[in-house]
């Protein structure tokens, strides 16, 4: 099923086929078990994941009359980056609305699940259902669809759209992540766009602040999808973009018709805490669902101008 939505993704891309057919097809294809992620990141997947789902219409609209679309609907959809060990190091819960808004909030991986003694970053490894039952404890809110995208394909994503704007407090140059950047506004490609969103180190609130930059870099790069570079993108992306087994992607990419709409903002967190000597912070569902709710609902965005 996988590998005939990235068929279907490029295909969109080029403009090789009717979407109709793709969706036909989609849906004759028996889906095997559900949940079929099977993931390598490290950081920002929202935004390679975003891009993914918006790239078939903002490449070609449909030729589909009316009475053929069902209209959408606003779905919920957990976005997961995993490390080369398999730990969910990104995680953003992110509701598209009917006309292709989104509300995104950026869920620290460091929040220790209630359901067991680990980091909610570890549950991936015990399977996505794992993780999503989790973040559905957590927030209160449903988790319609899953996606993902490897980390080593963010460079390659800002280049494919001339880069990716995004704007530093301060200067940055530290060796673990190879992040070399001045101060001030700058388009990111390639490997320091990479660098940008990998460090951790170096900053006054480590995976807070990185958590900020994803935000910052998801609103730049939803910004620059259009139509004219969302076939390159397609490419880049089509063969490293994972969904769970039941999401028609192209359905769903049919209220996108360009850049997105983007609301950004981070999920409170608890006190900072230890088990089994490990440092994590206390999970609070009810402030989680409290917050989920409001921004779900329409909340203010938290994310600012520039970040550390």
């Amino acid at each position: 099923m996988n590998d005939l939505i990235r068929s279907a993704i490029a295909a969109e891309a080029e403009e090789r086929v009717d979407s109709r057919t793709v969706l036909a097809e989609l849906h004759k294809r028996k889906a095997r078990k559900p949940f079929g992620l099977i993931i390598g990141v490290a950081t920002l997947t929202v935004a390679a994941a975003a891009a993914a789902v918006i790239i078939p219409t903002a490449a070609k609209k449909t030729d589909a009359s009316p009475a053929e679309l069902q209209p959408p609907k606003a779905e919920n959809v957990l976005l997961i980056g995993t490390d080369d060990a398999n730990h969910a190091d990104a995680l953003v819960f992110a509701r598209f609305e009917p006309d292709g808004s989104a509300s995104v909030i950026s869920l620290p991986r460091d929040i220790f699940a209630e359901s067991s003694a680990d980091k909610i970053n570890s549950l991936y490894l015990g399977g996505p259902r794992m993780l999503t039952n989790e973040i559905q404890h957590l927030t209160g809110a449903p988790v319609d669809h899953f996606a993902a995208v490897k980390m080593s394909e963010f460079g390659k994503i800002a280049t494919a759209v001339g880069g990716v704007e995004v704007c530093l407090n301060k200067a940055m140059k530290e060796p673990y992540s190879g992040v070399d950047l001045p101060a001030g506004r700058q388009t990111l490609a390639g490997d320091q766009a990479l660098a940008f969103l990998r460090q951790r180190h170096g900053l006054l609130n480590g995976d807070l602040d990185r958590t900020k930059r994803h935000q910052a870099f998801l609103a730049g790069l939803a910004a620059k999808i259009t139509k004219d570079n969302a076939p390159a993108l397609a490419r880049v992306i089509g063969g490293s973009i994972e969904v769970d087994e039941g999401w028609d992607v192209l359905a769903f990419a049919s209220r996108f018709q360009g850049p997105v709409k983007i609301k950004t903002a981070t999920l409170p967190v608890g006190e900072m805490i230890t088990r089994a000597s490990v440092f994590g912070f206390a999970p609070d569902p009810a402030q989680a669902k409290q917050f989920v709710e409001k921004q779900f609902g329409g909340g203010e965005a938290t994310q600012s101008g520039c970040v550390n």
